[in-house]
């Protein structure tokens, strides 16, 4: 074979090109879909799209309404900072750091066991997988309560309760004890 049959003629060349192009586009688009990006308003401020909190139906490109994201996760901490909190749409959940009571209600016998406890519409547990939380964790004063998305959290000395406001089920925690309801 000569070297010339080897040479791409310029019509391979210009598709190896567009292909090429194509190819980094669609990652470019994937990635900033993924990452959460193109859909909102570059002028908005974080504070102001975390705080809007509304349901609306948003247009996307093609002029279809499309349901909004599911609301974010409430995160609040102790005063001590020992217990963190998350309040999703599904749990109330909170992990304790440092406890001296022994769960008898944990979901498993991991060294870890009952650090973690939930409440959800159906009850409350003590499951084992890990809660995680990233970034600072705003404290929630004692005496203080907050609520979201049908749960209520409230901050004692005492230590820390969550209830689910439908079913009244919930669970308290602190360092010496926890209870379940």
């Amino acid at each position: 074979m000569s070297d010339t049959s080897r040479r791409l003629t310029p019509a391979q060349l210009l598709l190896i090109v567009v292909v090429s192009i194509l190819v980094l586009l669609f990652v470019i688009l994937l990635a900033g879909r993924l990452a959460g990006g193109g859909d909102e308003p570059t002028d908005a401020t974080p504070s102001a799209a975390a705080s809007s909190g509304t349901d609306e139906a948003t247009d996307d490109a093609t002029g279809d309404e499309t349901p909004t994201e599911e609301p974010e996760a409430e995160y609040f901490a102790s005063p001590s900072g020992n217990i963190v909190c998350a309040l999703t749409p599904d749990s109330a959940d909170c992990v304790i750091s440092n406890f001296q009571y022994e769960p008898e209600d944990a979901d498993c016998e991991d060294e870890d066991a009952g650090g973690h406890l939930r409440v959800e519409a159906a009850g409350a547990s003590m499951p084992c997988e890990p809660l995680v939380v990233a970034g600072d964790v705003p404290a929630l004063d004692y005496g203080q309560t907050t609520t979201a998305h049908g749960f209520t959290c409230e901050s004692a000395e005492s230590g820390v309760t969550c209830r689910h406001d439908e079913s009244g089920y919930g669970f308290a925690v602190a360092r010496a004890s926890y209870e379940l309801f």
